[in-house]
């Protein structure tokens, strides 16, 4: 765990400049081809913080990434939902801090190949069970034993393909940003359905299809960035 320097301090208030730019302008959302519509990628710097810098330094920017959450819900709320979720400080700041903690360790995870399958695993279980929640939702099913049962091949789909995408030498910064992404979107979800402005099957519903498309677009972005910052990197070094 990397001691904060002057230097660490610098680098997040930079990455906070940049996460409020993105809050408040349409460039920190990505147009996806889902009901959600687009995608947030305000997570992304705290994930790439973690990865370059450590566990404390990421949970640092997840705190700017919550204050600017927090501070949007007050003076300039997308809509009155978010106006109520976020104005609450355990929503707007404990999910954003766990997305660097979140990172980092399964970064660490990820690059032991014995663990690979282990995460996976997980993922197959998570969206196993919230398509089978979105479903009893959407009154598409019945709930029952035998119907969760049914939705198995939904988990054992995510499993396989989870393992595929955690087999190359990108599996690590994958498998980050999955669960930073992942954490975010659960973590809000749950702070939201405990003060009861939102149902948990809605909670589910919003998972599915506002949450995977973030976490797909965080993967493609912490890979594509994480390298050329590691790159940027050596050539100082260099």
């Amino acid at each position: 765990m990397k001691q904060l320097t002057m230097r660490h301090y610098v680098l997040a208030g930079l990455l906070g400049a940049l996460m409020a730019v993105l809050g408040f302008t349409p460039l920190g959302m990505i147009p996806v081809p889902t009901p959600a519509g687009s995608a947030t990628i305000l997570h992304i710097p705290v994930i790439l913080g973690a990865l370059l810098e450590g566990p404390v330094f990421g949970g640092l920017v997840g705190f700017l990434f919550g204050a600017v959450s927090f501070w949007r819900a007050l003076v300039a709320p997308a809509n009155p939902v978010a106006r109520i979720m976020f104005s609450d400080p355990f929503t707007a700041f404990l999910p954003r801090i766990l997305i660097g903690v979140a990172a980092y360790y399964v970064f660490l995870l990820a690059k032991k190949k014995s663990w690979r399958p282990v995460i996976s695993a997980f993922l197959g279980l998570l969206l196993w069970d919230l398509t089978y929640r979105v479903a009893v939702y959407a009154e598409w099913v019945t709930s029952s034993t035998a119907t969760y049962l049914l939705f198995l091949p939904v988990g054992l789909l995510v499993l396989y393909l989870a393992l595929r995408f955690l087999s190359g030498e990108n599996a690590p910064i994958i498998g980050a940003a999955l669960a930073g992404s992942l954490v975010n979107t659960i973590g809000v979800l749950t702070m939201v359905t405990l003060r009861g402005i939102i149902p948990p099957p809605a909670a589910a519903v919003v998972a599915v299809v506002h949450g995977l498309p973030e976490a797909m677009v965080a993967a493609v972005l912490c890979v594509t960035l994480y390298k050329l910052l590691q790159h940027r990197r050596g050539q100082r070094g260099a």
